[in-house]
């Protein structure tokens, strides 16, 4: 993992508004991570992992849409390590992201990731905010497998950009 990022990404576009995205360029493409996909049964969301690449400014999700984006140099979904998982909370269509409810995950809640026909099982260990350049939970090295998820919250009128970045972490919690 790259500990020089600056920032946490930008995950979200502005609430109830459309936004006109420019052509994702071949630099920024996305990688298909196969077959792999997130599932959070109590927010009811179930959304394909796709790889975003890192690049010298960091990670561009701008084109996520209703994906999931694991952020290439933390650990690969499934695998022991920091894997950093993030989506938006309002799409580039002004409406609610994948994550758009992420603040109402609870301790003890379960997350799941599929992977080729297996399934993953994390436990919610924490809800934070986090300030925009706060990347410590992001650049944290874990010897387990654990998931941070990563989204935009509290959309500020006056700045237009959001606030705080909500941060859930979740263990592995299964046997395989």
């Amino acid at each position: 993992m790259n500990q020089s990022v600056e920032s946490n990404p930008l995950t979200g576009f502005r609430p109830g508004t459309l936004t006109v995205l420019p052509q994702q360029t071949d630099d920024k493409a996305y990688h298909p991570s196969g077959n792999l996909w997130l599932q959070i049964p109590a927010l009811n969301v179930e959304a394909d992992i796709t790889g975003v690449p890192l690049a010298e400014d960091g990670w561009d999700v701008t084109w996520l849409q209703d994906q999931v984006g694991w952020l290439e140099g933390t650990a690969y979904p499934t695998w022991n390590g920091n894997t950093v998982l993030t989506a938006h909370a309002y799409t580039a269509d002004g409406l609610p992201g994948p994550f758009a409810s992420l603040k109402n995950l609870q301790y003890g809640d379960i997350l799941r990731i599929f992977l080729n026909g297996q399934s993953y099982s994390y436990m919610v260990d924490s809800s934070v905010l986090v300030d925009p350049d706060d990347t410590r939970l992001l650049t944290r090295h874990e010897d387990r497998d654990w998931l941070t998820l990563i989204t935009c919250q509290q959309f500020d009128e006056a700045s237009q950009s959001y606030r705080y970045r909500r941060v859930v972490r979740a263990v592995r919690s299964d046997n395989n």
